[in-house]
């Protein structure tokens, strides 16, 4: 074993851990609420949405891929593997839904109380619910089928036609269903990252007109304490900004994977371990940065 080996390990078992904990934690803190006899923010319903989809994605690829490096292989049989990616490639599409959401709602709360605006934020909070649901629902629909090509690594090991994932493969798909395959799977990606992206900018030229209108006010009191509404806003800021980060770099990596067919088995654990690196950072952002989440009820 190398020490890059070791590093690895370590590195995927720290990760790993401590995701699983904070997402944990996370939940478990925003659904112990109600004892504390605190009216629970709308906000809460999402960030628990996003704890659980977090939550599965290290489950379903960080743990396999963590066994998978310390040399546990041939652990998944043909269902194991179709349900590990099903359930993983679901939870990923839920994490940017979620995300996406959340961005969305906040840009709208602190949007000027005009007239047009008042609606969109009456609207958006008696639909919050509603549409935590319609992310489940849309991300279990639209990755149905991706279990159809995945097989158990012993099944096509010999083959040359099929992709070795470490502990499962896949059929190659034709070209006509290779194209149907890469729209179905970037196009709602690309939607709610346009549609983050938006609410981004909008609550940062917000951030910044505020600021400016209330900048002699901070000079005259010496206080440059920022609104909790501020401080909520940033922090959902820098969850997105995260989130596009390590987005476009698995993406990248995930492109070349693909046009090199045979890819080393060393890009397949740094594409994941960057994949759970969002799933593993956000539960501590929300916990360092937000000051209003709930303590347990003990």
């Amino acid at each position: 074993m190398t020490l890059g080996d070791l590093i690895l390990k370590l590195l995927f078992i720290v990760q790993t851990g401590i995701g699983v904990l904070g997402n944990t934690f996370l939940l478990l803190t925003y659904a112990s609420t109600s004892c504390t006899g605190q009216a629970p923010r709308p906000t809460h319903l999402i960030l628990s949405n996003l704890a659980v989809a977090n939550f599965l994605v290290l489950l379903f690829k960080g743990i396999p891929q963590m066994t998978l490096i310390w040399g546990v292989t041939h652990t998944l049989g043909k269902t194991g593997c179709k349900l590990v990616y099903y359930i993983h490639r679901m939870a990923r599409g839920l994490s940017l839904c979620t995300t996406c959401h959340l961005s969305s709602f906040q840009a709208m709360t602190i949007s000027p109380g005009t007239g047009r605006w008042m609606k969109l934020k009456d609207r958006a909070l008696k639909n919050n619910g509603f549409s935590c649901f319609l992310c489940w629902v849309s991300n279990l629909l639209m990755n149905i089928f991706v279990p159809v090509h995945i097989e158990a690594l012993q099944h096509i090991h010999n083959s040359t036609e099929a992709r070795n994932y470490g502990l499962c493969s896949s059929k190659t798909p034709g070209t006509s269903s290779a194209v149907k395959y890469t729209t179905l799977m970037t196009f709602p990606d690309i939607v709610f990252m346009g549609l983050m992206a938006w609410a981004s900018v909008y609550m940062v030229l917000l951030l910044l007109r505020h600021h400016r209108r209330v900048r002699h006010i901070h000079t005259l009191s010496n206080s440059h304490r920022f609104s909790p509404e501020a401080k909520a806003t940033q922090t959902i800021l820098l969850l997105a900004s995260t989130f596009i980060f390590f987005y476009f770099v698995d993406s990248i990596l995930t492109i070349y994977s693909t046009v090199y067919f045979k890819s080393p088995l060393w890009l397949q654990h740094t594409t994941t371990l960057l994949t759970s690196c969002y799933p593993t950072l956000s539960p501590l952002i929300l916990m360092i940065r937000d000051s209003r989440v709930p303590s347990f009820c003990f």
